[in-house]
């Protein structure tokens, strides 16, 4: 048997083996029809608490970091705001759903701590690995021709230290220099020495990069997870919560998806006609970078009236940043096939689910 021959047999096994993967039944259930944490519900102090990331702190009690906004001193509307900060707030023993009330302490990252986030930091991702919580979020600043630009960056807090101390962070500089537009990145330990980290290059599509020490990383120069013509992920692709293993083995990925809807007349936010919902990959568990199953439709997508924030949405229409937003950044495994889902509204608030698998 030649060389070719072996080389075609192990090709043809191995799509075989995708092909006839049967990937499970993945739901989202809402766990509150309102939000867990509101300007409007007397749960912050800031206007805007969104993109929340979940972490587990040494005495197991449950925090999430938030990204909090508010108004600029002279805004004229609700889309003049200033930077973002990151919060980190305990959930309260007493109350299921219920958080600590967002203060301006709760800072632990500052738009001011370093010159190349000064425009805000946004979306945390937390994972915990080797005995140090890994904050990756981006970094927003202006350049020169005053238009955006977005870099993933890192935090590293030691475990055995208090994460919710600004003073305990230690700040990265951003990972991927080389590129004009980084951000929303996620990490997978996968073993010791397959380690990666999954971003949104570009403010398009999903990239990935390899680490050997969890904090310099290399850009592989492709796109893992791409958009696709015609579904609810054609106009973006952007990482969710960590990748997660399931009793089968393999990884679940949940990812944020953009797709372009014609121009609506009914919200306040000009020229915008984005829809925003939450997709979902299997990842093979031996081999992350393959992808086994991916979702055919939306698994979680904006209904209520604070995921909506348009005309139909009664106060709502004047509360949120950016209308028809659902967007996850933070979950808790709580058993082997079972998450809670922390996700956004709006660009304005934060919501509860919790998302099922089922073989």
């Amino acid at each position: 048997m030649s060389i070719m021959t072996i080389r075609v047999l192990i090709l043809f096994a191995v799509l075989s083996a995708v092909s006839s993967y049967i990937p499970p039944k993945i739901t989202v259930r809402r766990l509150s029809y309102n939000p867990i944490i509101s300007f409007w519900h007397n749960q912050s102090q800031f206007r805007f608490n969104y993109n929340s990331a979940f972490i587990s702190l040494s005495d197991d009690s449950i925090a999430l970091v938030v990204r909090v906004q508010d108004l600029l001193p002279n805004a004229t509307s609700n889309y003049d705001v200033g930077p973002s900060k990151l919060a980190l707030v305990r959930k309260r023993d007493s109350k299921q759903n219920e958080f600590e009330y967002i203060r301006s302490e709760h800072i632990i990252i500052d738009s001011e701590d370093r010159p190349y986030q000064v425009a805000g930091v946004e979306d945390p991702r937390i994972v915990l690995a080797n005995g140090t919580y890994y904050l990756f979020y981006t970094a927003v600043y202006w350049t020169p021709s005053h238009e955006w630009s977005a870099h993933a960056a890192l935090a590293t807090c030691a475990s055995n230290k208090d994460p919710t101390k600004k003073d305990n962070w230690i700040l990265h500089a951003p990972l991927f220099p080389e590129l004009s537009w980084s951000k929303a990145a996620t990490l997978l330990v996968h073993n010791v020495t397959h380690q990666y980290l999954f971003f949104n290059e570009s403010n398009i599509e999903l990239a990935l990069a390899k680490t050997s020490d969890l904090l310099h990383y290399a850009y592989t120069k492709g796109s893992f997870i791409e958009k696709r013509v015609d579904y609810f992920d054609s106009e973006l692709v952007e990482p969710g919560p960590e990748p997660r293993r399931l009793s089968d083995g393999n990884y679940l990925f949940l990812y944020n998806s953009a797709r372009r809807l014609p121009l609506p007349t009914n919200h306040l936010k000009p020229n915008w006609d984005r829809e925003y919902n939450l997709g979902w990959v299997i990842m093979d568990g031996n081999d992350p970078t393959k992808i086994l199953a991916r979702s055919d439709e939306p698994i979680l997508s904006p209904e209520l009236d604070w995921e909506r924030c348009d005309f139909t949405s009664n106060e709502w229409a004047r509360r949120g940043l950016t209308p028809q937003v659902v967007f996850a950044e933070g979950w808790q495994q709580t058993s082997i096939d079972q998450f809670t889902l922390w996700y956004q509204g709006c660009d304005a608030v934060t919501g509860i689910a919790q998302v099922t698998v089922e073989f």
